[in-house]
């Protein structure tokens, strides 16, 4: 039938672009091989005319048809000069790139659904300037960048985060044309460069998911000792008990009565409480919460299947908590 016979087709063109794919990254693997950091040279620097250059060539062939069928001296220098100029741009055009020391770091990390910051970093060894070398990842927006008068460069390299765990945006592409426009250097390295991607924040009743465990004396949002202590602004989760109502009705705004023993205060965020949601639903839920606590300065403590970690505060604390819900389920954390 037609449309089986289309269907097999294209999943043998898939299957065929697969395996080339893999073919080519082996082949890159052993070429370029990964590593912290490049410098690029013969081995590692990839030259060729572009699609300007090819148009180059050709109006130099025929040229050089009209110089033989008219046996025009004048043609054959301009031919001969041009052909030159043609060979002196594939040294400068492998020279802009060659000698440049590369490498990345990446950014804090980003929530799903953000941008994730790569920063690319250029250091010259030598005197020699490189001019409009052009850097890109796969997924991200190129960016040019010079490197005339100093040391080195820094340009900054924005990937979609499209998912939590590691994101592992491939080969950087680095390339130039200067100073001609008619050769395309090129390199492509791994640099063993990840970014943390924490789960997309989805907003849920935090008040309700603590009234919860107030309730079934999981905890105590405010423990022994009721002596005032400060009124601060209110905050997401803050027991509406604890509100100055009269504050607020003579028009001083939202405001919380803070008492001694407030900074005792822990909160657990659950596996359990957000069932029967699916995963991502349940880490997008935790992640919102663990936003709103750290930004209340409660203790607040992550248990998930298999891994639990203890109430805390602050910004390690904090960090360590998106850390354990991007890579949950995840087969390396390393």
């Amino acid at each position: 039938m037609p449309f089986a016979s289309t269907a097999g087709r294209e999943r043998f063109h898939r299957r065929l672009l697969a395996a080339w794919q893999q073919l080519f990254a082996q082949w890159m693997n052993r070429r370029i091989p990964p590593a912290r950091q490049a410098v690029l040279g013969h081995r590692n620097i990839f030259i060729l005319p572009n699609r300007q250059g090819l148009g180059f060539m050709l109006v130099l062939a025929l040229m050089f048809i009209g110089a033989v069928n008219y046996e025009s001296n004048l043609a054959f220098a301009l031919v001969f000069l041009l052909l030159s100029m043609f060979v002196v741009s594939i040294f400068h055009t492998f020279r802009n790139l060659a000698g440049l020391r590369v490498s990345v770091v990446s950014g804090t990390g980003v929530f799903a659904g953000e941008m994730a910051e790569l920063i690319v970093i250029l250091h010259r060894e030598g005197r020699r300037s490189h001019e409009s070398v052009r850097l890109c990842y796969p997924s991200a927006q190129p960016q040019v960048c010079d490197l005339i008068s100093g040391r080195e460069a820094r340009v900054s390299l924005f990937v979609p985060a499209v998912k939590r765990g590691w994101l592992k945006p491939g080969r950087l592409v680095i390339d130039t044309v200067f100073p001609f426009g008619i050769c395309r250097a090129w390199s492509l390295l791994d640099l063993r460069v990840r970014s943390l991607v924490y789960p997309a924040p989805l907003e849920c009743d935090l008040d309700y998911l603590l009234s919860n465990q107030l309730r079934s004396g999981n905890t105590s949002l405010v423990r022994g000792s009721e002596d005032f202590y400060s009124l601060r602004e209110y905050r997401l989760g803050d027991p509406l008990r604890h509100v100055a109502w009269k504050n607020y009705a003579s028009g001083q705004g939202m405001l919380v009565k803070e008492y001694a023993s407030t900074m005792d205060q822990k909160v657990w965020l659950r596996w359990e409480m957000f069932a029967p949601l699916d995963t991502e639903t349940r880490l997008s839920h935790m992640c919102w919460c663990a936003l709103r606590l750290d930004e209340a300065g409660l203790d607040f403590g992550l248990a998930l299947p298999g891994f639990s970690l203890p109430p805390g505060r602050g910004e390690a604390h904090y960090r360590q908590v998106l850390e354990s819900l991007a890579l949950f389920g995840s087969t390396s954390s390393a």
